[in-house]
C-alpha cells in the first residue's frame, strides 16, 4: 500500500460494536452479586437471582449478535467447538460466553434449591464444593469477559484506542459499573429488599470514583505520547468530542455524581444508574469506534 492509496474499510461493523458494549454488563452483574453474597447482606439472594437471569439474557443477545455478524450459525458453532483457533481472542471469547451461560444456569438451579431449603426444613442442600466451585469459575470467567474485547480490538488498526495503556482498565471498570448500575435498578424495582439499597449505592459510587480516575490518567497517558496525542485531540476536540463530552462526561460521570451527592431519593438513584449505563456504554463504543 502506498501513501496515496485509500485505507481499507474498517474491519468492524455496528453489530460488533454493540456486542463489545453489551458483553460487559453480565460480567459486572455476576461480580457485584458475588461480592454482595459473600458478605451475606440481607435480601441480596433475590437480587442475585434476578441479576443472574438478566445476565443470562444479555449473553443470549450477544451470542445472537455474534451469529448475525458472522453471517451463518455454522461459523459460530465452529468457534465453540474448534480448539485449533485459540490464538483468536474473539473465538476464545465465544467459548467463554458459552461456558458462562452454562455456569449461570447451574447457579440459578443452586439458588432455587437454596430458596426451597430455606422454606422447608426437610429439604436437602447441595454439598459445599458444588456450590463453591461454579461460583469461583463464574467470577474468573466474568473478569475474562470484562476485558477480552480489548485484546480483540487492539489487534485492529481501526480501534487504536484499544491498544493504549488504560484501555483494559477502563473496560474492566465500565463492566463493573454497568453491573453495579444494573444491580441498583433491580434493587430499586424489587419489593422487600430495602436492606440491599445502601450496599448497591455505595458500590456504584465507589466504582464511579475509580472510573473517573482511570479516564483522567488515560488522558494524561495519551497526552504524554506524541504518537497518541492525535487520538486524544480527536476525542476531546475533534470528531468524537460531542459523544465524549456529552455522553461519557456529562451523562456518564457528572449526572450520576450530582444525583448521588445531592439526593438519596429513589428517583435520583435510578437516574444515576441509568446515566452510568449510558456513559459506560458510550465510552466502550468510543474506544471501539475512534481511530
Amino acid at each position: 500500500m502506498t501513501l496515496g492509496d485509500p485505507l481499507p474499510e474498517t474491519p468492524w461493523g455496528a453489530p460488533l460494536g454493540a456486542y463489545f458494549v453489551l458483553v460487559g454488563m453480565p460480567s459486572g452483574l455476576t461480580v457485584i452479586s458475588w461480592w454482595a453474597r459473600t458478605r451475606r447482606y440481607p435480601g441480596w439472594a433475590a437480587v442475585e437471582r434476578v441479576g443472574s437471569w438478566v445476565a443470562l439474557g444479555v449473553l443470549a443477545v450477544v451470542s445472537v449478535i455474534l451469529v448475525v455478524d458472522l453471517g451463518r450459525p455454522a461459523g459460530f458453532f465452529l468457534m465453540l467447538t474448534r480448539f485449533d483457533n485459540l490464538g483468536s481472542p474473539i473465538s476464545v471469547g465465544a467459548k467463554l460466553i458459552a461456558v458462562k451461560m452454562f455456569l449461570l444456569a447451574v447457579l440459578l438451579y443452586q439458588l432455587e434449591r437454596r430458596r426451597r431449603a430455606d422454606r422447608s426444613a426437610s429439604a436437602r442442600t447441595l454439598p459445599r464444593w458444588i456450590r463453591t466451585v461454579p461460583a469461583w469459575l463464574l467470577i474468573a470467567l466474568s473478569f475474562g469477559l470484562a476485558i477480552y474485547p480489548v485484546s480483540v480490538l487492539s489487534r485492529s488498526w481501526g480501534s487504536p484506542l484499544a491498544a493504549t495503556s488504560g484501555a483494559a482498565l477502563i473496560f474492566l471498570l465500565t463492566s463493573l459499573l454497568m453491573g453495579a448500575a444494573g444491580a441498583v435498578l433491580i434493587v430499586e424495582l424489587m419489593p422487600h429488599v430495602d436492606s440491599a439499597r445502601s450496599v448497591s449505592r455505595a458500590g456504584m459510587a465507589t466504582l464511579l470514583g475509580g472510573y473517573l480516575l482511570a479516564l483522567i490518567f488515560e488522558g494524561l497517558s495519551l497526552n504524554g505520547d506524541p504518537l497518541q496525542r492525535r487520538l486524544l485531540a480527536e476525542v476531546v476536540a475533534g470528531a468524537y468530542a460531542l459523544p465524549f463530552w456529552g455522553l461519557v462526561v456529562a451523562v456518564g460521570v457528572a449526572t450520576p455524581t450530582a444525583c448521588l451527592l445531592l439526593s438519596r431519593r429513589r428517583a435520583a438513584v435510578m437516574v444515576s444508574a441509568l446515566a452510568i449505563l449510558v456513559g459506560a456504554a458510550a465510552v466502550r463504543y468510543l474506544i471501539f469506534l475512534a481511530g
